[in-house]
């Protein structure tokens, strides 16, 4: 496909891919109708954009407008049986990475790939292009705190995308230049084995035109760097809340501060600095953007300081939950750790029941809710009850007795993470302390 249609139907509008594809198309004055399960407050703000959405599974609130005007794009968190899904089969439906690939492909487009890190890097890239006046155009797999979006128009050369290896999404995007975070073991309900999704991030920097940037650390010295260039991050000190340190690029050495703190961060900074860098951005301008980025909604989100310390934080992964207890460690050295966690996704529990018990264990309380399912149907044998009996300190919880099981520990920093709906859980356990 090389072009979408007049007319756009979005069936899951309210995922965050999604609802940013549709934000766009709104934007280029293309009239959108949409379907999802449930009115979120995601959904509220694009039916106040233009958007016509239903939450029923009724054909009569279609607007009618016909196959050979209409691009429809799906998620495959909806289900094949959904009414919807089966009313457009005649219209050709495409993935919403499909009709990413669409716009992107027709843009000088800087894609972020990797297993964790897409969405905080993407965001503070698309920040720094902004700050230096490119304009860009940007699909972001989060809320940015400043904008209060997932999705950014401009008038510029450039696109940011994430490039999703979920469902091999990222192999219909072919970027100029890209950087990947991370490749770690995920989505093994797609992949089967590792070794699996290493090849398809090979087929990833395959297709890339330009230059590829990627992260090591040698001697706690965060480097990034393709076959041309080279970027680091020294001197990485956290204080005050944030990440200090001193950015290399291009032969010239910069003073900065990232406000997202964890050394994974940093490293996801200087990635983004290399790409930004690639498109033209002084460093100096690289600098001070990174010390104004405000960050992203449930990334390190702060809630409260005080009496006590409340972040929330979408990590669903053991990698990604270790990535943030050792920020959380090295900025709150003395303090007691609550940890209240949502397993996402029975498969992912089954996968890394070993590693979620040892990297969890790592708080001093640890209180688990129910495993979200999101697309998933149960599976025998594996529950949060399953996974507290191998972690010390650790109980479930239902979500309505969280807040007070909270206040019931002795922690002064309590995190609330995972990537379902613990974070509508925020404002009670916030209510408890204030």
């Amino acid at each position: 496909m090389t072009a979408l249609n007049s007319h756009i139907v979005f069936i899951g509008i309210g995922g965050i891919g999604m609802s940013a594809m549709a934000r766009h198309c709104l934007r280029q004055g293309k009239p959108v109708f949409g379907y999802d399960k449930v009115r979120t407050k995601l959904t509220a703000e694009l039916e106040a954009e233009g958007a016509i959405i239903t939450y029923e599974e009724d054909l009569n609130d279609y607007p009618g407008w016909s196959a050979n005007e209409t691009t429809v794009v799906y998620t495959p968190a909806i289900p094949a049986t959904n009414v919807w899904m089966i009313y457009f089969q005649d219209f050709n439906p495409i993935k919403r990475s499909e009709a990413l690939a669409v716009v992107a492909n027709a843009m000088r487009c800087l894609a972020v790939a990797g297993t964790h890190g897409k969405t905080s890097t993407s965001a503070l890239l698309t920040h720094i292009l902004t700050e230096a006046g490119l304009d860009p155009t940007a699909f972001i797999g989060g809320i940015m705190t400043e904008t209060g979006t997932n999705y950014r128009l401009g008038n510029g050369p450039w696109a940011v995308v994430e490039a999703d290896e979920f469902d091999r999404s990222f192999l219909k995007l072919y970027p100029e230049a890209a950087a990947i975070t991370t490749v770690d073991a995920d989505h093994l309900d797609i992949y089967g084995d590792e070794s699996m999704l290493i090849d398809a991030f090979d087929s990833f920097r395959a297709q890339v035109t330009m230059a590829v940037f990627t992260p090591t650390v040698i001697k706690q010295t965060i480097l990034v760097g393709n076959e041309g260039s080279h970027a680091w991050a020294s001197a990485v000190t956290p204080r005050n809340g944030a990440f200090y340190f001193n950015l290399h690029l291009a032969g010239r050495e910069i003073q900065t501060e990232l406000h997202m703190p964890g050394h994974h961060n940093v490293s996801n900074a200087v990635l983004a600095a290399s790409l930004a860098h690639y498109a033209g951005v002084n460093l100096h301008t690289i600098g001070d953007a990174i010390k104004s980025f405000t960050g992203i909604k449930r990334r390190f989100e702060y809630h409260l300081k005080s009496p006590i310390t409340l972040i929330e934080d979408y990590a669903h992964h053991p990698t990604e939950i270790n990535a943030l207890l050792s920020s959380v460690k090295a900025l709150y050295p003395e303090d007691k750790i609550c940890l209240c966690f949502q397993p996402h996704l029975y498969s992912r529990t089954t996968d890394f029941m070993d590693g979620f018990a040892k990297t969890l264990g790592l708080a001093d309380y640890i209180l688990l809710l129910p495993i979200y399912p999101a697309r998933e149907l149960p599976i025998e044998g594996i529950t949060s009850e399953v996974l507290a009996s191998k972690i010390p300190n650790a109980i479930v919880v239902q979500k309505d007795s969280l807040a007070r099981a909270v206040k019931n520990t002795n922690a002064t920093v309590v995190l609330v993470v995972g990537a379902g709906d613990i974070g509508d859980l925020v404002p009670e356990i916030k209510a408890e302390f204030t």
